[in-house]
């Protein structure tokens, strides 16, 4: 038997392309800003995330330094998870203009890292683990940006797959769960790049007071009409 532990390689697969999307998200680290940390009260060392549909999350690290996260980079097409997937200098200067206005006082302060990756997302936000047709071939992948936690579970998962047993494990619904397909290329790159601009322009609306209109709410709409999760 053989584990495939793909992740965002799966959409190249060709039993498993049509049941995960890729795209991407990207992180900058600021120089050392004890002083701005003090001033918020942030001294804790805590992990941060909002609730958009394209995620911030920023932790400290113990220099001093704040990483700032943001899960709105570009989408892939297919499984080509190079270049601007794993490295964007335009989102990751719209990642600092976000960074500063969280962070106001941090105008003027340095970047000094900024690195991406690509994610796979699944259309229920889930991992799934199974057995390719044939049955000698198991895999798991959709972890969508949360893989540190369930990734041990599902090493357990497969390993009881990787042994045949029927278990407690492999009885569970993240088990060949039924999902819905996502469009095959190039209609997932088109309709998924269409619904980032919708979803981020209505964000952008929110929050400044404002309510986003009937055509960005129309498409912002069409994941969730077609059973698929966005979002946290």
């Amino acid at each position: 038997a053989a584990v495939m532990a793909l992740g965002p390689s799966a959409a190249g697969v060709g039993q498993l392309g049509r049941r995960l999307t890729v795209a991407s998200s990207h992180i900058v680290m600021t120089e050392p800003v004890p002083d701005v940390l003090d001033s918020v009260g942030w001294t804790g060392g805590e992990s941060i995330t909002d609730a958009r549909a394209y995620v911030h999350y920023l932790r400290t690290t113990p220099d001093g330094r704040i990483a700032f996260g943001w899960g709105g980079g570009r989408m892939a097409f297919g499984a080509r998870v190079g270049g601007r997937i794993e490295v964007d200098p335009a989102v990751a200067a719209e990642i600092r203009r976000h960074l500063v206005r969280f962070f106001p006082a941090l105008e003027g302060r340095r970047v000094t890292h900024a690195w991406g990756g690509p994610i796979d997302i699944s259309p229920a936000h889930l991992p799934a683990f199974g057995t390719l047709a044939g049955g000698r071939a198991h895999y798991g992948f959709g972890y969508t940006g949360n893989g540190v936690g369930p990734a041990y579970l599902g090493g357990r998962i497969l390993a009881s797959l990787a042994l045949d047993s029927r278990d407690e494990l492999t009885r569970l619904a993240l088990v060949e769960p039924a999902s819905a397909p996502v469009p095959p290329e190039p209609l997932r790159w088109i309709g998924g790049n269409l619904i980032r601009s919708a979803f981020l322009r209505k964000e952008a609306i929110e929050e400044r007071g404002g309510r986003a209109g009937a055509a960005t709410e129309l498409v912002a709409g069409i994941p969730a009409r077609l059973g698929v999760h966005v979002g946290r």
